[in-house]
């Protein structure tokens, strides 16, 4: 069963608990044995959660409780893990660029394409970011790369238009 299947079937009446869950997802944040939250090693009170999802902090401490008491849920969201600094907003400092690909549909093989496309130019990809569908409603792929994309790539990756929806470069 996927994971959304289980939240849907256990939450699917509560907008605001489904809020809670999808940012403790998008942000990789853990939950201990006791209830309390964790982005890697630093504790995140209910209450910080609930402005973010702008709800009451009782309904992030029941979302947290029922989530503890599911054996699946439990030990998905007690082992969660942040990914990590995403460059895209200083991508251009570094000296990166930013590949922002919206796809078409999510299917398999739209990464593999474009990774493909670049690399065959000797273009460095230094960080990947794909947005989940569950999450995100209108995903996005992230590719940062550590030099300058060409024009031909580009055009490669922009020919396949039935993954492909839009690109832009920054």
């Amino acid at each position: 069963m996927r994971i959304w299947d289980v939240i849907e079937e256990k939450f699917g009446r509560s907008s605001k608990k489904i809020a809670v869950i999808k940012t403790l997802m998008m942000y990789g944040f853990r939950i201990d044995g006791n209830g309390i939250i964790y982005c890697g090693k630093v504790k995140i009170p209910y209450v910080s959660v609930a402005r973010a999802c702008n709800v009451d902090r009782r309904t992030v401490k029941e979302t947290v409780k029922d989530l503890l008491k599911n054996n699946i849920l439990r030990e998905v969201f007690m082992n969660l893990e942040p990914a990590g600094a995403f460059l895209r907003k200083v991508a251009k400092i570094l000296g990166y660029r930013c590949l922002v690909i919206r796809a078409v549909e999510d299917k398999p093989g739209i990464l593999a394409m474009v990774s493909t496309a670049l690399a065959k130019r000797n273009v460095n990809i230094v960080q990947v970011i794909a947005e989940d569908p569950n999450l995100f409603e209108n995903p996005r792929l992230y590719i940062i790369t550590s030099n300058e994309i060409p024009g031909d790539a580009i055009s490669e990756i922009l020919q396949n238009k039935d993954m492909i929806e839009s690109l832009t470069i920054f």
